[in-house]
């Protein structure tokens, strides 16, 4: 039988304590779900549990923080000491000396001290001591449990598909999803309290800052041209089923999209969540090194998207979140803690990246191994133009055959995706303005008043081309090999 999250940590729970560790700190918001677990390892002995307000037990003694690790140290009566409400003051001199101290005495005494804690900011003068231990989220088993209290309270649940509702909810701590099962549950089915459950996952995602979950509303079908990715994109949907695991397939583990902007390498990857049929979520490595403790926040955010899986972790431009690892510690150490997690990742987590600027790329990130493959998205030839424009076209409620498409891209050669969208609505404005409606004419003077970004960068984008000849693979076909069937 498969380990549980839970009976992992709890194993390595023990396994850290056993190896000596004195201070062991669980990370976690859910102290109600981490105290009787950590009480568990050593079963049938006392644990006491100090809150800065209550002391020890709540016997009112010992609210100083470090006169409480003192008296954990000199305590003859218990192994294990438990202390909630330390992390305010882990930087303190006293707290500091006093976890030391105790530190040094812990492996003669055989005492320990596990620290639960909401975030890990572990001062460098206790890196040595102290052993870090996420408490994972709730997985579906104990979501189901959590949903199956609600059902005894309203009896009108019963009947609705609860599975819908578990997999809504990954992601969120068992608090988290109690509320939002609540709230669910005064729904009409199990269908609309399931948009209910996933709009309050999104509330609860978007105050953590670092990651989001997005509404794609984007299919293949959006996107015009890059049809080599397309077709590979639709070749890893059966790669998430259990026969392909059967057949020797590990999970798809991602792509990293280059080219030149505009050209659709994020609308194809909001598209990936629709073919693939799983959530899209978006990692903000700004938000990651805006934090406080950017290794805290993106531990977080990886906690977060492995429960939450399967699903599309999109990471928008990430040369400019990860470029230059080494500049300084707090960067290298995150940068690093990502690349391992990519490598080592095991939940389904299909990491779809973008990068504009492949020259601030670090070598490491384009490895085999930490993506199924590479793309390079080059501007669309003819035929991909005349399709992109078509898109955008009956995206505003216009017909593509009443216009020569074909005869209006063919000179727009240097036109990117974004670009020719904005051909399309410069034309309805100026339509619009003259109270008629959009004709081939508009849409050509609009054409004719866009300076394209690869004319004004036109080095740049040579120098794209010469980078991908031999390292990425062509998200479309061969310009040359296009251009043949256009005449």
């Amino acid at each position: 039988m498969t380990e549980t999250g839970t009976e992992s940590f709890v194993v390595e729970l023990k396994r850290l304590l056993a190896s000596g560790f004195p201070i062991v700190c669980v990370v976690t918001h859910e102290e109600s779900r981490a105290l009787p677990l950590v009480r568990s390892v050593i079963p049938n002995a006392k644990v006491p549990v100090w809150t800065v307000t209550a002391g020890f037990d709540g016997d009112g003694s010992a609210k100083d923080p470090a006169d409480a690790v003192l008296v954990a140290a000199a305590s003859g009566a218990s192994a294990l000491h438990v202390m909630l409400d330390l992390h305010p003051f882990l930087h303190e001199p006293r707290v500091v000396r006093a976890l030391r101290d105790f530190a040094q005495i812990a492996g003669a005494k055989r005492k320990a001290l596990v620290l639960i804690v909401p975030k890990a900011d572990i001062p460098i003068d206790l890196e040595k001591d102290v052993a870090l231990l996420d408490l994972p989220l709730p997985d579906d088993a104990q979501l189901g449990e959590l949903i199956q209290a609600e059902v005894a309270q309203a009896p009108a649940m019963a009947g609705w598909d609860l599975g819908v509702l578990v997999r809504a909810a990954r992601g969120l701590t068992s608090l988290e999803a109690q509320r939002a099962f609540r709230l669910a549950r005064m729904l009409p089915d199990a269908h609309v309290a399931a948009q209910r459950v996933v709009s309050e996952k999104r509330r609860i995602l978007r105050s953590s800052a670092t990651i989001e979950l997005v509404d794609a509303e984007v299919g293949l079908e959006d996107v015009g041209g890059l049809e080599v990715l397309k077709g590979w994109l639709r070749s890893r949907v059966l790669a998430f089923g259990d026969g392909a695991r059967k057949f020797g397939l590990p999970e798809p583990r991602g792509m990293l999209i280059c080219g030149v902007q505009g050209c659709g390498k994020s609308l194809v990857t909001k598209a990936a969540s629709a073919v693939l049929g799983i959530p899209l979520v978006r990692l903000d490595f700004a938000t990651v090194f805006s934090a406080q403790s950017p290794e805290h926040a993106l531990r977080q955010a990886m906690r977060i998207s492995e429960a939450i899986a399967p699903l599309v972790l999109w990471i928008d431009e990430i040369e400019k979140g990860l470029a230059g690892g080494g500049s300084d510690s707090s960067h290298a150490r995150v940068f690093g803690e990502f690349l391992v997690w990519l490598q080592e990742k095991r939940a389904p987590v299909f990491v779809a990246a973008t990068a504009n600027e492949v020259d601030r790329l670090p070598p490491e990130l384009a490895r085999r191994g930490r993506f199924d493959d590479i793309f390079f998205v080059d501007l669309p030839a003819t035929k991909e133009r005349d399709e992109i424009l078509s898109i955008h076209l009956r995206r505003r409620g216009r017909d593509p055959s009443r216009f020569a498409t074909e005869k209006l891209v063919r000179p727009l050669e240097h036109f990117s995706g974004a670009e020719l969208e904005q051909v399309v609505i410069s034309g309805l404005f100026r339509a619009f303005t003259a109270g008629r409606e959009l004709t081939d004419d508009d849409l050509k003077i609009a054409a004719s008043e866009v300076v394209p970004l690869a004319t004004m960068y036109e080095e740049k984008i040579q120098a794209l081309r010469t980078w991908a000849q031999t390292r990425a693979r062509r998200a479309s076909a061969d310009r040359r090999t296009l251009e043949l069937f256009e005449d």
